[in-house]
Formats: C-alpha cells, sequence, structure tokens
C-alpha cells in the first residue's frame, strides 16, 4: 500500500483515520473519510482508505464503489487486492477475475495484481496455478505476508512440510507477529516435532501470541517427549496470562486432568468457563475434575448444566447418570434414566444399566 503509506504521510487527516480504523473504530474512520471526501471527491487514496474502514465497517457494497472510484482514478494494485477480496468473500468469483483482467492491462506487471489474480484462482479451486503465482511473487519480494499466504495455500493443498517451511520462512522475517507465531505453532504440533515445538516456544517473539498460548504449546510439546513434570508446570502458566485464551485453558485443563493435577486442572477450567458460561464441553470437564476431587454435589450441577446444553450427547448423560447415582438420588435417577432409554434406544449402556443404585456403586 504505498501510495496509501505516503499519502498518510503528507495528509494528516488520512493519519487520524488510519489510527482511528487500526484502534478498533472502522465505523469512526469511515466517517472521516466520507467527511473528507465530501471536501475532496477525486482523493484516490481517501477513496481506498474509505473502502478499507468501510469493509471493516461490515459495508461491502460501500467498500466496493469506493474502491471502484479509486480504481478509475489511478490504477493501483493494492485497491485492486481490496477489491478483489471483497468480491471474492461475498462469492462474485467472476466479477472478480474479470477485475484482475482488466486491472492487468494497466498494470501488467503489478506485483499485487499477480497477488489478486493467485487470490482469483484459489476461489476457482486451481490451488497449484495460485502456489506457482504466489511462490514466484515471494521469491522475487519476499514478505513475512507473502511467506504466511504461500504456508496457507499449501496447507491447503496437503503439502505440510512446505507449509511449515513456509510459515518459518514468515516468523523469521516478523518474529513478532501473532498470527504466525500461531500457526508455526500449530504447524509444528501437526508435524509432531516436539522438539522443535518447545524450542520455538522459547524464542525471542514467542510470547507474542498471547493469551498463554505460548505456554500451551510449550507444555505439550514437553508432554509429548516425556517430561512431565516441565509439562504440568507450562500448562499452569496458561491461566496465568492477564486474559488466558479459553481454547488454551481449557485444552491445558483436559492435560492436568489426565496427569492427575486435578487443582490445577479445576483452576483452568473454571477460567475457560468463566469466559464461554455456555459451552456444555467445559461444563462437563469441569465436572469430571470436580469427581475426581471427591466434590460429587459440585460435580453434579455441571453435568446437568452439560446435559441441558447438549441433549443429543449420550456420553454426558450417561455421566449424569453416573453421579446421579454416586450421591445415592435415585429418584431423579430413574427419571433420568427413562428419558435416556427413550433419546437412546440403541445405545446398551442406558438399556444394561439397573433401574436403581445405592452411593456406593
Amino acid at each position: 500500500m504505498l501510495p496509501l503509506r505516503d499519502a498518510m504521510r503528507a495528509d494528516p487527516r488520512l493519519a487520524r483515520a488510519w489510527f482511528r480504523l487500526k484502534a478498533g473504530d472502522p465505523d469512526g474512520a469511515r466517517k472521516d473519510l466520507m467527511a473528507q471526501i465530501k471536501e475532496s471527491p477525486r482523493d484516490p487514496d481517501a477513496l481506498h482508505l474509505l473502502g478499507i474502514a468501510a469493509a471493516a465497517s461490515g459495508r461491502t457494497l460501500q467498500s466496493e464503489s469506493a474502491l471502484r472510484r479509486s480504481l478509475r482514478l489511478r490504477p493501483e494494485g493494492w485497491v485492486a487486492v481490496h477489491l478483489v477480496n471483497g468480491l471474492l468473500g461475498r462469492g462474485a468469483v467472476s466479477a472478480a477475475a474479470g477485475l484482475v483482467r482488466r486491472i492487468d492491462l494497466k498494470l501488467p506487471a503489478d506485483p499485487q495484481v499477480t497477488r489478486a489474480r493467485a487470490f482469483v484462482l484459489v476461489a476457482q479451486q486451481d490451488l497449484e496455478g495460485a502456489r506457482t503465482l504466489l511462490e514466484e511473487l515471494e521469491s522475487t519480494m519476499p514478505s513475512a505476508a507473502l511467506a504466511w499466504q504461500v504456508s496457507t495455500l499449501l496447507a491447503e493443498i496437503g503439502d505440510a512440510p512446505a507449509a511449515l517451511t513456509a510459515i518459518r520462512r514468515a516468523v523469521d522475517q516478523d518474529p513478532e507477529h501473532p498470527a504466525y507465531r500461531r500457526q508455526l505453532f500449530e504447524r509444528l504440533e501437526q508435524a509432531a516435532d516436539w522438539t522443535g515445538l518447545v524450542e520455538a516456544t522459547a524464542e525471542t517473539g514467542a510470547e507474542a501470541v498471547g493469551g498463554g498460548l505460548t505456554s500451551y504449546y510449550r507444555g505439550l510439546g514437553l508432554l509429548r517427549l516425556g517430561r512431565t513434570d516441565a509439562a504440568a508446570a507450562a500448562f499452569r502458566g496458561v491461566v496465568e496470562h492477564g486474559r488466558p485464551d479459553p481454547g488454551a485453558a481449557a485444552a491445558a485443563a483436559g492435560h492436568l486432568l489426565q496427569m492427575g493435577q486435578y487443582e490445577d486442572a479445576e483452576r483452568a477450567a473454571r477460567v475457560a468457563l468463566a469466559a464461554r458460561p455456555d459451552d456444555a464441553p467445559l461444563h462437563h470437564l469441569v465436572a469430571m475434575v470436580l469427581s475426581r476431587l471427591e466434590r460429587e454435589p459440585e460435580a453434579l450441577a455441571h453435568y446437568r448444566r452439560a446435559a441441558v446444553l447438549s441433549p443429543e450427547d449420550a456420553t454426558w448423560r450417561f455421566d449424569l447418570l453416573i453421579s446421579l447415582c454416586r450421591l445415592g438420588l435415585n429418584e431423579e435417577r430413574v427419571d433420568a434414566l427413562a428419558r435416556s432409554r427413550r433419546d437412546f434406544p440403541e445405545d446398551e449402556r442406558f438399556t444394561e444399566m439397573p433401574e436403581s443404585c445405592g452411593p456406593s456403586s
């Protein structure tokens, strides 16, 4: 976005709109830009930035209109990329392909038009064609963003080793980019490269991922390498982060439960549940931890909640029955068993379960 970048350096109004957009207020930026364009309706840079802000505000048609006006005033590759992305986002593949053909006549060697053409090929399911374009583009103008796009495409194609190599290039060029770091962790996990995963979580910039995810992936690598004490410490570290990622906290809780670290598992599971209070699997996870801690009355409340939130899950219904049995709540258990047999008539766990049980069952 070199023309737009230069324009923002020269025009403080554009710069303020950009900062407002990056601060999470795309609609405010959009309104500022509309006011600016009212004064200068033929400003291609203001129209370009309006297209970006409108797209971020969910105003697709306004975004497309602004970007098309910008292109008519001054053909520019990055504007074409943003317009093509918008068209593809609403499924207008033919329109995006036609735009690329037309802009290619005006900008025949523009690398961003090549990028846009690759995006169209992906939408047309010509993944190998897109791969050729993006790999050639990256070889001539290396960038972290291009390497990341190449990695994403290679993963979709199914070339996992090449996808891992590409995301490593992205991280090497931009070590503190959270999305690139996270994808590196994911690729290493998929490759079962546990030593590489542990090493990657210790690199400078690894903590940029945030949410305790670096601690989680470090714990996962250490666990697979058989270093259970260090793994448990890493999993505990997930919830010590200021704003733990709920998914990472839940996954850490599951591993801690399997490792017999029940108090730590409860802490992690409750952190995850606080962020996702209507998540049935998390209620079930909390319930299992509490059962291991011999706090069955508390566990029962979460088994009940999981069964209500996800009534189609037979296993959670079965675990609810076991909890009722442990507490000797036979009357409620009889009703719950009848419902389970009706809802899951082919599940032998319910058909073979006795009608009643005592607290010791």
